[in-house]
């Protein structure tokens, strides 16, 4: 069976552009270029670029604003996953048990947790309504953490 030869426009994509190219790889170049774009709201710098690179186009098509704004929320994502602190490599193979001082240790947190949060709502609770908040979600990962 003898081969196809390829056309022109298999051989540059339905875009005219380079087949490989995509516009969500056009857009991660021009971000890896101008890393400041990701911080900023706008996305006019990214889409004056874009007319300024394909000069055939009047305006940008809604394809082109959407991949941009996929993009821009990916790689933003990343940005915010690096800052984290890093996992560690190896984690215990089963669960294991709590001391038992622990234990008392948390049961005194918990009923030194109940004090506080009966005292601040004698106190004043529509004022204090946040800390009675925070207080009542420690006790609640006091407990938590007993039942494990």
């Amino acid at each position: 069976m003898a081969k196809r030869t390829q056309t022109t426009h298999a051989a540059t994509g339905q875009d005219g552009q380079p087949q490989g190219k995509n516009i969500s790889s056009y857009i991660r170049r021009v971000f890896g270029e101008n890393p400041k774009w990701l911080e900023t709201r706008s996305n006019d710098e990214v889409l004056a670029r874009w007319l300024k690179d394909h000069p055939g186009e009047t305006e940008v098509p809604d394809r082109v604003k959407k991949n941009l704004s996929n993009v821009k929320s990916l790689l933003r994502n990343k940005l915010r996953k690096k800052a984290g602190k890093p996992k560690k490599e190896s984690q215990p193979a089963g669960p294991t048990a709590a001391p038992r001082s622990t234990v008392r240790g948390l049961e005194t947190l918990e009923e030194q947790l109940d004090e506080c949060l009966t005292l601040a709502k004698n106190l004043d609770r529509e004022g204090l309504s946040s800390v009675i908040n925070l207080l009542r979600r420690a006790r609640n990962e006091v407990v938590w953490k007993m039942g494990e």
